[in-house]
C-alpha cells in the first residue's frame, strides 16, 4: 500500500496528526511506530533543507512541494486605511499531484 492510499483511506473527514499518521502507516506497512517516526522525521529534515535551498521536493504519486519567493506588495487595513508594506517572503506551496486528486475525488463520491 502506497503512502498516498494510506493517507486517502484515513477517515477523510478527520484531522490527522503526527500520531495517528505514524499509527496507521506501521499499522499498514506492519513496522515498528517508532522507525515510522524516525522515517518521517527524517523526510520532514530532508524536505526542509532541500526547500531551504529553493529546490522543490517531488514526490511521485503524492505532489511537489516549491519553494517560491512572494515579492513585497502593499496591503490595505480595511478598517483604518492604512496602507503597509509587506517585506518579500519565501512560502512553500503544494501542488498535489493528478493521482492524488483523483483518489481524492472518487473517496468523496462514495459518501
Amino acid at each position: 500500500m502506497t503512502i498516498t492510499t494510506c493517507l486517502v483511506k484515513f477517515q477523510i473527514h478527520s484531522k490527522m496528526n503526527n500520531k495517528e499518521l505514524i499509527t496507521e502507516l506501521a499499522r499498514s506497512l506492519d513496522l515498528p511506530k517508532e522507525k515510522i517516526s524516525a522515517l518521517l522525521d527524517a523526510t520532514a529534515k530532508a524536505m526542509a533543507e532541500e526547500l531551504s535551498k529553493g529546490n522543490s521536493v517531488n514526490m511521485q504519486g503524492f505532489g511537489v512541494f516549491e519553494s517560491r519567493r512572494k515579492d513585497e506588495r502593499v496591503s490595505v487595513n480595511p478598517r483604518t486605511k492604512i496602507r503597509t508594506l509587506i517585506p518579500p517572503k519565501q512560502v512553500v506551496v503544494f501542488k498535489p499531484s493528478n493521482s492524488l486528486k483523483d483518489k481524492v475525488k472518487q473517496s468523496n463520491l462514495h459518501e
